[in-house]
């Protein structure tokens, strides 16, 4: 059987409805033309997709449902977790429309075509935070919007540290979800330079007409290295390599939880771990290693360390002090 990879990279090329040829889906997904008719075939004889091929390649027979045939348990989690999220839009006629049309996706599937999935209504606990109001969606829409028509827009933004907002112009390009709360990478047209922004923070959003001439400005990933979207990130800066060991409850805890995408976990014995992550700041993996209490000491680097101390003996002093004033 074909990689699973492959085979998922495949049914996304037939799913777009265009024709195909195996020499640009091998180009696309690094592999050998052979490996792709390997696919095909699968698809065809295992699966009953609908697989026609000519001179210019594959595509899918019409009328055809093969594309939307559930084909992994993976697919089946997360077709539970579109139709969770799907309450935010209750019974409207486009939340009733939409959950019609990915009920569908079931209807060919041996395991799955007479399955009440209305029943999961609860059962997965997908829960808004406070913030995710009509409001909060109508600004993500908005931006959601402006990113697929590729358009600047003006906000209304507050700066944490501030009481009032200003008006930026940006160009929108991702929108990220770090340690829960959705955040912004956009462009500011007006100062230059790639900046996010919290969602909460935005107030409104205004599309605007890009002037004759535009050139939408390159989007670069910063923020597989940095500690969460808020943290500063410089192109040429240096990146600490971070080292903290975790004991005892927390050490288990820590096997199951993925909190930065360079982060690698090295289990030296029972309820003793070391995390280890590439940061370009230092100061929120400080709050994040004091979470753990006792339980946590930095290894590396000496900086991290010494910022871990300075915080703990401030910590000391203020307790010992509210308690000789009480």
């Amino acid at each position: 059987m074909p990689k699973t990879h492959h085979l998922l990279a495949v049914k996304s090329h037939l799913r777009s409805g265009r024709r195909v040829t195996a020499e640009a889906m091998a180009a696309n997904m690094e592999c050998s033309e052979r490996t792709v008719r390997r696919c095909v075939e699968h698809l065809r004889d295992v699966e009953g997709w609908p697989v026609e091929s000519g001179k210019l390649g594959y595509w899918l027979r019409e009328p055809s449902v093969a594309e939307t045939r559930i084909s992994s348990h993976a697919e089946i989690a997360a077709v539970a977790l579109a139709l969770e999220a799907l309450q935010v839009l209750g019974s409207t006629e486009i939340g009733m429309a939409v959950r019609k049309e990915l009920l569908c996706v079931c209807r060919n599937s041996d395991d799955l075509g007479g399955m009440r999935w209305e029943l999961l209504k609860g059962r997965i606990d997908w829960r808004p935070t406070s913030d995710e109001s009509a409001e909060y969606f109508d600004i993500q829409g908005r931006l959601t919007l402006a990113i697929l028509q590729s358009r600047p827009v003006r906000i209304e933004y507050r700066r944490l540290e501030e009481d009032h907002a200003f008006s930026v112009e940006v160009y929108p390009h991702r929108l990220l979800q770090r340690d829960g709360c959705w955040y912004l990478a956009a462009t500011d047209l007006e100062r230059g330079g790639q900046k996010v922004y919290a969602l909460p923070r935005v107030s409104e959003v205004t599309p605007k007409a890009a002037p004759e001439g535009f050139m939408a400005p390159e989007f670069v990933d910063h923020y597989r290295h940095a500690f969460g979207i808020w943290t500063p990130y410089e192109t040429n800066g240096p990146l600490h390599e971070v080292c903290v060991a975790i004991t005892g409850y927390w050490a288990r805890i820590a096997l199951e939880r993925r909190w930065h995408p360079s982060q690698t976990i090295e289990e030296l014995e029972p309820d003793l771990v070391r995390v280890h992550f590439r940061l370009s700041e230092l100061v929120e993996v400080k709050s994040w290693t004091l979470r753990f209490g006792g339980a946590a000491a930095v290894v590396a680097p000496e900086q991290l360390r010494e910022m871990v101390r300075e915080e703990v003996a401030q910590m000391a002093e203020t307790y010992l002090t509210k308690k000789s004033n009480n």
